[in-house]
């Protein structure tokens, strides 16, 4: 269960559903490769931090708020909705149990975000916006304490971090309920510079942000920093969303078109203004965006004019550190605009949706032949429809898209409520393999969309309030060829997963995948690449068990297998509530083979949406501390080190460390009034 009163503070530590659907989500293509994900928009935890704090009344919230939690699947909004029409508004909280698919286990995992108010809307004023919502101003600070390869490398500048090891962010925002919410985000990465001499609290990076909501028939107004978010993701997604996990359920993308953006990250979102008005069932969205992007130009001679023009490709790392980064900073601008029609029914919706990109330079697509339908060009544009309706026990959604250049992708779902036990889930995308979107990231084993068709079909089966059975099986192929994979291939992802709630508070978890994904392979003495699927099986195992009222055990078990390589992972975690202190201890041991990794989740600040990627041979501790000094201030702190037995160095590059340790020391502190 998670508990609203310790979220605003510490919070990840609670969220143990979310961080399995992070490690479950984990591709086999970042396992390969390398990848460590940091998405760096934390929003979504912001999201439930404020409804600790303001709950959503489920007697007024729409469905789009509803899936806002991140909890409920489109059967249970559905069923929500048609309970509230047929008799009226909740009573208690406690009416929920009578909610068609609604169990104690859900509803216990709801509670510290919602109510059961009156069923009307309540009447503020713009006074009200500005005077009763809730101050918070938080305070980041971490550093690497070994010096890495690129902070030791003397007085040559081209090669070597301009900045600090330090890692800095400040972040204020004001936030009252789902009505108002302002901010400002400072963050300097480690490596960076300030932005400007004689400033030394301007970060490298800053956000700002002014979001109200329910102005009359104005439903949305942003200013500054926005995400947008349409229909199953074909065209556009910005905001957090998981790919194929144990929540079978939850494969639909759903979320307000507009949402504020304050976190850290240096891409993902626009800059500009955005409106929706709304007026009966109909509600239209415009939004206009114009920011810079980090990208490399490159010089050509047209030979047409014979003259010289510059192509681009953009960067999203966001990191500008040595002066080869630095040169990609803000060296493409980028202007957006969008719009959405959406006309709602009794239980779904209809939309159209359709955006727009310009960039100062062309874009340059690469001359590998996988990249040989890439965008390219000054101009992107993507149109789609996108529609949600429910009918008795069935929920369909789904979008069709089509690209500026006439290439279609098309996704359709259907969530189904076989019996008060079981549940199933079907989706089907076809997406050609020339068909691109600027920040499309919908459901499929890419989160990328173009080139890729594929069929998932998952289920869900109850046994009480305390198992639960989770399985999906999905089939795709790839028209095209992609990075690392020089053909057109097929490929098969399966999972299956055992859940037990012996009580409230504890969890055993066991999931076993198994994935057979195209892959190059050379092996001696060919020199020619070849695809072939790859086999691999990941068992993993996970317990949350409370000791008694004050100490809890957390333990997870990875075992990954296949095409004669072999990893492990063991992690324990102890943590303890002592009165205005919580700590916890966790330690890792790992052992992976050479080109592989393990992921864990939530080692990180609170809510930051990492996961941290282990890899070799070695083991990691840390030790953690939070004191809860008054209900406005918060201190917050965590050591960690991995060390690498025998090993010369760590990391590679830039980062590469001398010796067999890394050490990391984390700060944060929050204000709250």
């Amino acid at each position: 269960m998670l508990h609203g009163g310790w979220l605003s503070a510490s919070g990840q530590e609670e969220e143990h559903p979310v961080e399995m659907r992070q490690e479950q989500s984990v591709s086999r293509e970042m396992e390969r490769t390398g990848e460590e994900q940091v998405q760096e928009n934390d929003e979504q935890y912001q999201e439930l931090a404020s409804y600790a704090r303001r709950k959503l009344n489920l007697n007024t919230a729409d469905a789009a708020a509803m899936h806002g939690l991140g909890l409920l699947d489109g059967l249970q909004v559905d069923a929500l909705l048609g309970y509230r029409k047929m008799l009226g508004p909740l009573v208690s909280i406690y009416e929920l149990q009578a909610v068609p698919g609604f169990d104690l286990v859900l509803i216990r995992s709801i509670l510290p975000y919602v109510e059961a108010g009156s069923g009307l809307e309540p009447y503020y004023t713009i006074k009200d916006y500005f005077r009763r919502g809730k101050h918070q101003l938080e305070l980041r600070y971490s550093r690497v304490l070994e010096l890495a390869e690129g902070y030791r490398r003397g007085g040559d500048e081209e090669v070597r971090y301009l900045g600090s090891p330090d890692k800095m962010l400040l972040r204020y925002r004001y936030r009252f309920g789902r009505y108002a919410s302002w901010g400002l985000v400072m963050e300097k990465d480690a490596g960076e510079k300030w932005m400007k001499k004689g400033m030394p609290w301007l970060g490298d990076h800053v956000g700002f942000h002014l979001f109200l909501q329910r102005l009359g028939k104005v439903k949305t107004l942003a200013l500054g920093d926005y995400t947008v978010n349409m229909g199953q993701g074909l065209i556009q997604w910005q905001g957090f969303a998981f790919g194929k996990t144990g929540a079978v359920m939850q494969v639909k993308r759903e979320s307000e078109v507009l949402r504020p953006y304050a976190s850290p990250g240096e891409f993902f979102f626009y800059r500009g203004a955005g409106m929706t008005w709304e007026k009966g069932n109909t509600s239209i969205t415009g939004f206009v965006s114009a920011r810079s992007l980090d990208g490399r130009l490159s010089r050509l001679e047209d030979s047409l004019s014979e003259g010289l023009y510059e192509e681009g490709t953009l960067a999203s790392a966001g990191y500008h550190r040595t002066p080869s980064e630095i040169a990609l900073r803000n060296a493409i601008r980028q202007y957006t605009a969008g719009t959405v029609l959406k006309w709602r029914a009794r239980q779904g919706h209809l939309a159209l949706n359709a955006i727009a990109h310009q960039y100062s330079h062309p874009l340059k697509k690469g001359e590998e032949l996988y990249r040989l339908y890439a965008i390219a060009g000054q101009k992107v544009y993507n149109v789609s429809a996108d529609h949600s309706f429910g009918w008795r026990n069935i929920h369909l959604f789904g979008e069709t898209a089509v690209d500026g250049r006439g290439h279609p992708a098309v996704l359709q779902g259907l969530l189904a409520a076989l019996s008060p036990k079981a549940d199933l889930s079907l989706l089907y995308r076809y997406e050609h393999k020339a068909y691109r979107s600027m920040y499309g990231n919908s459901f499929g084993e890419s989160s990328a969309v173009g080139n890729e068709n594929g069929m998932y079909m998952g289920i869900q089966l109850k046994w009480g309030s305390k198992w639960l059975v989770a399985a999906y099986a999905d089939v795709f192929r790839l028209p095209w060829l992609k990075y690392r994979v020089s053909a057109p291939a097929e490929g098969t992802d399966a999972l299956l997963s055992l859940q037990w709630l012996p009580d409230k508070k504890s969890v055993l978890n066991v999931t076993y995948r198994y994935s057979q994904a195209p892959a190059d392979v050379k092996e001696p003495p060919l020199k020619q690449r070849f695809v072939m699927n790859e086999r691999r099986h990941h068992v993993s195992a996970r317990a949350v068990l409370p000791v008694d009222e004050r100490f809890t055990w957390n333990g997870r078990v990875q075992v990954a297998f296949g095409q004669g390589a072999e990893s492990w992972l063991l992690y324990q975690q102890v943590q303890a509530r002592l009165r205005k202190w919580k700590c916890s201890a966790g330690y890792t041991w790992f052992d992976t083979a050479e080109t592989e990794g393990l992921y864990l989740a939530a080692l990180g600040f609170p809510g930051d949406q990492s996961l941290s990627r282990f890899s070799g041979r070695g083991h990691n501790g840390y030790a953690q501390l939070l004191y809860q000094v008054s209900p406005v201030l918060t201190l917050w702190c965590r050591w960690q080190q991995s060390v690498y037995p025998g090993g010369k160095s760590n990391g590679t590059g830039l980062e590469e460390i001398g010796g067999e340790r890394k050490t990391s020391l984390l700060l944060q502190v929050q204000f709250s009034w």
